[in-house]
């Protein structure tokens, strides 16, 4: 096999990963949003992907250790 056909060939593939994963991204948003509640776990793949990719995290109080208040600078 040719070496810039190999290029050209390796290109679309990593072109269509990128837009699958998008896809993938957009719709998960679209789900996430007509929801409309962040704090409750997901409830596909799909959304926990979507919150994974994008780094969304919701810290509930049993996370923490300290409260809000209790910050000292």
């Amino acid at each position: 096999m040719d070496i810039p056909l190999f290029i050209v060939f390796f290109a679309l593939f990593l072109a269509g990963a990128v837009l699958v994963t998008y896809l993938l991204l957009i719709v998960g948003i679209r789900a996430e949003d007509r929801r409309m509640n962040i704090t409750a776990p997901p409830r596909t793949l799909i959304e926990a992907l979507t919150r994974r990719l994008l780094g969304v995290r919701v810290r509930h109080d049993s996370d923490t250790d300290t409260h809000p208040h209790d910050a000292r600078r």
